[in-house]
């Protein structure tokens, strides 16, 4: 993991704290800091960093570095040093600090995946401002005794990782996607034949398997790519998912199979897909339809035949037709389903991408 710390040239307590950090974190983090903006983003755009530590408010050149991290993929970390405090805003509030929390301060914190909070003070002033709800204490050791330099760094790391197990689906590069998608085709067909046959590489370092594992166990495909693994023939490293922690959105609801929502009593099994559309229809209303939602479909279609042409028409006198045209375009697309399986035409319009983005951003903070 690669992290780059930014910090204010004039504050001696910020900078011996960073230089504490730094050397006490351990070989599995590699530090770089640096004081001027300039630098800051010259360094973001020569090379990957993992994380943005911004340490401090109210400097101009926080806004172009945060906005170059986030141009190169690079998440954000913010330690205010109890600068977001009452009576600091309150120092030079009409001409400096208003001005900056109306042009960027505001958004650097929202945008921030955890702020880093060094005591109880500092938490209440942040949950009183309202600005993010992702904090963490990390006391600080140059001024407790409570917690030694090797302690503060190891909670920073873990802090780091934290971040770098959220919503990994966005750390994932498009030949990484390709092969998980295929993965979890193989575990819903339980037959390699139905991949095709340029198949993608499966080859994952360890920072690879770790993002592609939190991402399956989050949205609720381990089973599913773990079936898809032994399909593939496919090594998979011994690491426990559901032990790794993540930041979710504020509105996070893990999801619930159709199966659980609609049961399975059902005479036919045109009834059990108008159940199963009429309940999607009540997830995309609420913006909760998940990638699980269409592998459980995908899995239904490929197990069991319908009558399409009486299926299409209650479709059409229910008005989920067009809803369910859409999710076959999106099953296509995410799961690989192919059109034969497909109970109606796929639509692919612009809701139809909305769709998609809403479910490719589910875990996006």
């Amino acid at each position: 993991m690669r992290v780059l710390h930014f910090y204010p040239k004039d504050d001696a307590m910020v900078g011996k704290y960073v230089d504490t950090l730094c050397e006490s974190m351990g070989l599995e983090c590699v530090n770089e800091r640096t004081t001027d903006g300039d630098d800051a983003q010259q360094r973001l755009r020569d090379r990957h960093f993992d994380v943005l530590h911004v340490h401090g408010c109210w400097r101009n050149a926080t806004y172009g570095t945060v906005r170059q991290a986030f141009r190169e993929g690079t998440r954000l970390v913010l330690s205010p040093h109890g600068q977001l405090e009452p009576w600091v805003q309150q120092d030079n509030y009409w001409k400096e600090k208003l001005p900056k929390r109306l042009l960027y301060q505001k958004r650097i914190v929202s945008q921030a995946y955890v702020v880093v909070i060094q005591g109880k003070m500092e938490g209440e002033c942040m949950e009183k401002l309202g600005w993010n709800r992702r904090t963490a204490i990390v006391r600080n050791c140059l001024i407790t005794g409570s917690i030694t330099p090797k302690e503060m760094a190891h909670q920073l790391f873990m802090l780091y990782r934290k971040v770098m197990d959220s919503n990994t689906l966005a750390l994932m590069n498009e030949e990484c996607r390709e092969a998980v998608t295929c993965i979890v085709k193989a575990g819903i067909t339980g037959d390699v034949r139905w991949l095709p046959k340029d198949l993608p590489s499966f080859r994952f370092d360890e920072e690879t398997w770790r993002r592609v594992l939190c991402y399956a166990h989050q949205e609720q495909l381990t089973d599913m790519l773990m079936r898809g693994c032994r399909v593939l023939d496919i090594d998979v490293p011994d690491f426990d998912a559901s032990k790794a922690a993540c930041f979710l959105p504020d509105n996070y609801a893990a999801p619930e199979s159709i199966e659980h929502a609609i049961g399975i009593s059902f005479a036919t099994e045109n009834e059990r897909l108008m159940a199963t559309f009429r309940h999607l229809r009540k997830l995309v209303f609420n913006h909760r339809l998940t990638i699980s939602h269409l592998v459980e479909l995908d899995r239904e279609l490929r197990s069991h035949g319908c009558n399409e042409e009486l299926l299409a028409e209650d479709l059409g006198e229910s008005r989920l037709l067009k809803l369910a045209g859409r999710t076959m375009q999106l099953m296509g697309d995410m799961t690989g389903l192919e059109e034969g399986f497909m109970c109606v035409p796929p639509v692919d319009d612009r809701t139809t991408r909305q769709l998609r983005k809403r479910i490719e951003n589910h875990l996006k903070l």
